[in-house]
């Protein structure tokens, strides 16, 4: 993982340019944008008012919902392809959790009250230290310190769930990895029609695949990438738990519990 040590030169651009510039990408609410182009009103009002290909699915509209994932998942996986080829994997990585955490905590839907921006920057600066000590620490104590803080602020999460951009990032770091854990949502989707247990299987297995085929560097990216979007797929978790997960159903997300859910507040 990256050397937290070294020149100005090298560390300013890795630390802040890289997941600056990531982040900001990131932050582009595309689920959010392409509904209202459409006409299909506020994303944020519909389903589990996310603002994800899944939600938008819910709307009825795929050409949308499939853009809206394709854009998410370029989003993170383009700018993480370009630092990698301009500066290395060092630069690769750090962009691409800046992509993905700009996903999750996107500043663009932020710009509201004071509270709002300082608790968006509480957990960002969290996220941000936890991903230095897990690339300073490699696996150990300091691995296990980053993790346990992830845990605490994820949840908060006001963006989308990260499957796509997760996935872009995977793709363009390790395309095996990346064909494998789309292959294994593809498997788990078609196997039991859900797709946060699709989402949490295949990226479970995201860091078994790196480790398998690739090196220490991307294997903890890839544990990093699986926590995140674990994590933020809580709630998920408990509907599955509970049998009311909504299902897929001839290309809609559909069930009981959420699914029809009018209002705001995403989750």
């Amino acid at each position: 993982m990256p050397d937290p040590l070294g020149t100005f030169e090298y560390t300013w651009r890795l630390w802040l340019a890289a997941p600056l510039i990531g982040y900001l990408l990131g932050s582009i609410p595309f689920g959010l944008i392409l509904a209202r182009l459409a006409g299909l009103g506020d994303i944020r009002r519909i389903g589990s008012g996310n603002i994800g290909a899944t939600n938008v699915l819910r709307t009825g509209n795929k050409p949308v919902a499939l853009a809206t994932l394709l854009l998410d998942g370029a989003k993170a996986g383009v700018p993480l392809a370009v630092a990698a080829a301009m500066y290395g994997q060092d630069y690769a990585v750090m962009t691409g959790i800046g992509a993905l955490l700009g996903h999750l905590y996107p500043i663009w839907l932020r710009l509201g009250t004071a509270r709002e921006m300082a608790r968006g920057v509480a957990v960002l600066c969290v996220l941000v230290a936890a991903f230095g000590l897990i690339s300073a620490g490699g696996y150990g104590i300091r691995t296990g310190a980053g993790i346990l803080l992830i845990v605490a602020v994820t949840p908060l999460g006001w963006g989308g769930k990260g499957v796509a951009s997760a996935l872009g990032c995977l793709i363009a770091i390790a395309w095996p990895v990346g064909l494998l854990v789309g292959a294994s949502w593809l498997v788990t989707a078609a196997l039991f029609r859900y797709s946060s247990l699709a989402a949490l299987v295949s990226l479970i297995l995201g860091p078994v695949y790196a480790y398998l085929i690739t090196d220490y560097q991307t294997t903890e990216f890839a544990i990093l990438v699986a926590v995140l979007v674990v994590i933020r797929h809580a709630a998920n978790i408990g509907r599955l738990i509970r049998g009311q997960e909504a299902k897929i159903v001839l290309g809609r997300v559909s069930g009981a519990g959420h699914a029809d859910r009018i209002g705001g507040g995403g989750r």
